[in-house]
Parts: C-alpha cells; structure tokens; sequence
C-alpha cells in the first residue's frame, strides 16, 4: 500500500487484482468514493481531482459564520448516531413552513414531555454534529456554546446584516422559553433534502 498526504487527506494506494484503488481519508474517515484505474498514478490523480472538486463545493457552499456546507453537513449526518426522537425533531423542522419550530413543536414532534426535552436533545444532537465537523457556533454572553445553533438558529436572525450583540440578548432571554422559534441552517434544510431524494 503507498500513502501520501494531499493537503488536508491521507491518501492511501493499492492494487486490487489487475487494476488500482484510492481511498482518501480526513480525520481517519475515508472521503467519498474510491478512485479505482488501470495503475497507480491514474487512480491517485483521478482522486485528487474528487477531492478538489469536494472542496471546491464546501467552499462555495460555507455559510457567513462559517457555518459548514450543505455537504459537510451531509456526511456529517451519515456518522453521528440520532436517536429516535432527534431524527423525528430534524424530519419535522424540515418539513415545516419556512423550516421554523418552537421547542413545544420540536417536542411534540420527538414525542418529548416538554419542550425543555426537545432543547435539550436538539442541543446534544448539534453538539454531535459541531465536533464532528470542527464547527464552533454561536455562544452565549457568558461564553457557553448554544449547541442548537449548529443546526438552526433564532427565527428572523439568519441574516447577512445580523447584529451579534443584539442576537446574543435575544437568545438569552428567549432560549428557555416554550415559544422559542428555531429556523433552520439554510446548509441543513439543503443537505437533508438531498438525503432524502436518494434512493
């Protein structure tokens, strides 16, 4: 097996029977598809120019806050384990109008008590999503992360022109409230659609 590093990927080269195989990984993942050719350095540029064109797509697809792409999202969604009832939050908040919720809605959706569960799911499936992507979203005026942010934000806030100062107030006054509205990322509501057009 040869391996090689290309930018930010480990690439890894091997024959399989009379043709050659690419896997790339990033972070002890492997990234996309295998690049399979008739020799070596045809399988190692015909990855590369997958890889370039992946990262071509995230680049274009980042949101203001750098916010991952709708593909970072994707595959991201591919490796965190959801539970039932988080899987049940994300297909509602998809499917509603304008991709806005409150934490009731969420919860009613999840089959959640209150909306103080759905919160508190929602938040631990964005943290899973964030550290899987190395994503840093929004925090709190004391520091904490809001880990619901790596997948919606405050309905109205999602704006290029957005205020930090004014955002953080309003989250803070508002996040432990049952009429809290969640609108979903943009880069979400894309890399869920997608997921659900494949067969």
């Amino acid at each position: 097996m040869q391996e090689e590093a290309y930018r930010q990927y480990v690439l890894r080269t091997w024959p399989r029977g009379h043709l050659w195989q690419c896997r790339a990984d990033l972070n002890g993942r492997e990234v996309g598809d295998r690049a399979i050719a008739d020799d070596a350095e045809s399988a190692i540029k015909d990855k590369k120019a997958s890889l370039d064109a992946r990262d071509d797509t995230i680049a274009g697809g980042k949101g203001q806050d750098g916010c991952p792409s709708a593909l970072e999202y994707a595959e991201a969604f591919g490796r965190v384990k959801m539970s039932a009832g988080q899987e049940a939050m994300l297909k509602a908040h998809l499917d509603a109008p304008d991709h806005c919720l409150t934490a009731t809605e969420l919860a009613a959706a999840a089959g959640y008590a209150n909306w103080s569960a759905a919160n508190l799911q929602y938040g631990l499936l964005g943290q899973a999503v964030a550290q899987d992507l190395n994503f840093n979203p929004r925090r709190r005026g004391d520091g904490s992360t809001i880990w619901t942010t790596a997948l919606a934000d405050a309905a109205g806030y999602l704006s290029d022109d957005l205020d930090a100062a004014s955002l953080h107030r309003t989250m803070e006054r508002r996040e432990d409230d049952a009429h809290f509205e969640w609108t979903l990322r943009p880069q979400v509501v894309e890399a869920l659609r997608g997921a659900k057009s494949k067969p």
